[in-house]
């Protein structure tokens, strides 16, 4: 770990030192990751993570698609826009995550952090409350795909609803992932999510994710899921997996020309 930061974890980034790794390539925190050989051509994709309910497994899934995207070998930045700075932190303390991370709550560096060449994709873990930073106009329209995490509990219903609607005004391609589905109560919890958001006529991948210990366990040991050994381990990175290729088709049907919410069941 380096002995300082220029990133104050609760107040975000310093004006002196905004995106020191232009010029040196610096981790924004401790990551492992090494300089890429090759820089992208076209701007990093901007995944926000959005829900104006929290709770609902938004930093979760963050920092799971990213230790996935470098499990994949992939180049990828954790972008922590919520005040809690969870994210960041809990990156922070990490043996060697991989992918960088920076917290920054000004949402008009959105266009500044996608330009990027470095890094293959951002997630975006944003705050549980949309209205306050202005989210979803500042840091989704800049968004490549956005994803809304869900975990189908009464209180989460219309604060999701709400919120897919917000982005779908915005035009920005997006879908909700069932997270955080029991897998003690078979398919009957996400088959009923589904259903709730069909009858709303609100996109959603056909993957999900399931609720393990592994995931707290594993942020408990400051070790990334994809490197963590625990008994149900393989199977939440089996959830993150299937999440992670859908969210690459859906987005390569966007950069195609399509319409991203095709490759999402609606």
């Amino acid at each position: 770990m380096p002995d300082s930061n220029p990133f104050d974890p609760k107040e975000g980034l310093r004006a002196p030192d905004l995106f020191p790794w232009e010029t040196d390539m610096t981790a924004t925190a401790p990551s492992g990751a090494l300089a890429p050989a090759i820089t992208r051509r076209t701007d990093s994709y901007l995944v926000p993570i959005v829900n104006g309910k929290g709770g609902v497994g938004k930093t979760m899934l963050t920092l799971a698609l990213a230790a996935h995207t470098v499990k994949a070998n992939g180049r990828a930045l954790v972008w922590d826009a919520d005040p809690q700075a969870s994210s960041y932190d809990l990156t922070s303390v990490m043996d060697s995550p991989g992918y960088e991370v920076v917290h920054e709550l000004d949402p008009d560096h959105a266009e500044r952090i996608r330009g990027m060449r470095h890094i293959d994709t951002i997630f975006g873990d944003c705050p549980g409350s949309l209205e306050g930073a202005d989210i979803l106009s500042r840091i989704v329209r800049q968004a490549s795909f956005v994803l809304i995490p869900y975990d189908h509990e009464p209180e989460s219903v219309l604060p999701t609803l709400r919120t897919a609607r917000r982005v779908a005004e915005l035009g920005v391609p997006y879908a909700v992932v069932v997270t955080k589905a029991n897998p003690q109560v078979g398919a009957d919890h996400v088959l009923d999510a589904w259903d709730t958001l069909d009858r709303q006529s609100i996109p959603h991948f056909r993957s999900f994710v399931r609720l393990y210990r592994a995931w707290p366990n594993s942020l408990k040991a400051g070790v990334p899921i994809t490197r963590w050994n625990e008994r149900h381990a393989p199977r939440l990175r089996e959830d993150v997996a299937a999440v992670h290729t859908e969210l690459l088709l859906n987005i390569g049907r966007v950069h195609r020309g399509g319409r991203a919410r095709h490759g999402a069941h609606a």
